[in-house]
Order: C-alpha cells, then structure tokens, then sequence
C-alpha cells in the first residue's frame, strides 16, 4: 500500500509539473556591434574587442559575446611588437615568434602552436587606437577575416 501512495505522488507531482507555465528567459538588449568578423564565409558581430602587451607582443582579442557573459567564442591575434605597423605575410614569417592568432569556439579550438596555410595580419596604433587587420586561412582551409579601426581598452585581470 505504502509502495503505491509514493508512486500516486510522484505521478501527481509529474502532472503538476506539466501544467507549469514556462518561465520566459531575460531578453538581452542587442548591442550594435563595434565591429564583424569572417569565420568560414559567415559573418559574425563583434561585441567585445581588448588588446593586451608584454615586453615582446601585442594581442587583441576578439568575441561575439557580450563583455557581461562567458567568452566562449573568441579570436586573439598577435604579433610581435618589432613588426608592429607592417603587414605579415604568414608565409614568410615564424609562427609562435612573429605572429600568432587563436581561434575558439564551442565546436572549433585552432591552437597558437598550428602555422596558418596563408595570409596576412597587421596590427599598428597610436595611443589606444587600433587598426587590425586579419585575411588568413587556417591550417584545415577554413577562411578567417577581420578588419577594425579604432579605440580598444586594454585587457584587465
């Protein structure tokens, strides 16, 4: 008797949950993007642009994501900062020393450590003003392009 009173309960609390209104999900205001981007002949907005620098590089990252949410999908480019204000053919330059570019998603990972088939990347600036440019294609064949010009706030732990 014991054995059906519980799965009488479990049953109406199945049907209870049923009849539950969904609970609608926040709208997220859209941003206009500062900038797009080109992953394998799609275009994507970009939302969140920083740039970071060491003693022998300069980075920028790229996302399609909010700056609020997890940076799940992103793209950093670097270079090193002897070549920066020169276009770098990845042809003729050393991966990992004088550029480098990482793509994530949550399907894709393109490693640092993979050279790109071909290409070229530049980044030059004048204070916090950037202009970035990407045209290469990935070590699968997968096209990447990104273009911008303008301010980007650095990286902050």
């Amino acid at each position: 008797m014991k054995r059906y009173m519980i799965m009488a309960a479990i049953c109406l609390a199945a049907a209870a949950a049923c009849n539950k209104q969904p609970i609608p999900e926040e709208v997220t205001p859209t941003a206009e993007p500062i900038a797009t981007y080109f992953y394998d002949g799609e275009e994507y907005p970009v939302h969140t642009a920083v740039y970071a620098e060491n003693a022998t590089s300069i980075m920028v990252r790229i996302s399609p994501m909010m700056p609020e949410e997890d940076q799940s999908t992103y793209a950093v480019i670097g270079i090193h900062t002897s070549l920066e204000g020169t276009e770098i053919d990845v042809d003729r330059a050393w991966n990992n020393d004088d550029y480098y570019f990482i793509y994530e998603d949550p399907v894709k990972y393109y490693s640092q450590y993979r050279k790109l088939q071909e290409g070229t990347i530049s980044i030059s600036r004048e204070g916090d003003t950037f202009e970035v440019t990407a045209d290469i294609v990935l070590p699968d064949g997968v096209t990447f392009q990104f273009e911008y010009e303008g301010p980007l706030k650095p990286v902050i732990d």
